[in-house]
């Protein structure tokens, strides 16, 4: 005896991508740019490009913080930067 199959859900493939258009989105958390934007990396140490790795560390260091300020714009723009100010001086979540 064979077991009925249920009926396969369709999902359109605007609605896989997009998602529901009855669901509410979730609040965006304000954000606080980092003051240090490339310690990432600089955790991992010198890149391994040729002739100088400081040097290489350095011109990505800039590409980095220039992320960090387009970022910070964009979020200006769309009203998520963190405005307060006893957050910023009392948390280390940089």
């Amino acid at each position: 005896m064979s077991r009925r199959r249920r009926p396969a859900k369709h999902v359109s493939p605007a609605d896989a991508f997009w998602g529901k258009a009855n669901v509410a989105p979730v609040p965006a958390m304000p954000i606080r740019p980092t003051r240090d934007a490339d310690a990432v990396p600089r955790s991992l140490g010198d890149p391994p490009l040729a002739p100088s790795p400081a040097a290489a560390q350095r011109h990505l260091a800039v590409v980095y913080e220039e992320a960090v300020r387009t970022a910070t714009a964009l979020a200006a723009a769309n009203g998520l930067l963190d405005d307060d100010p006893a957050a910023a001086e009392g948390s280390s979540r940089d």
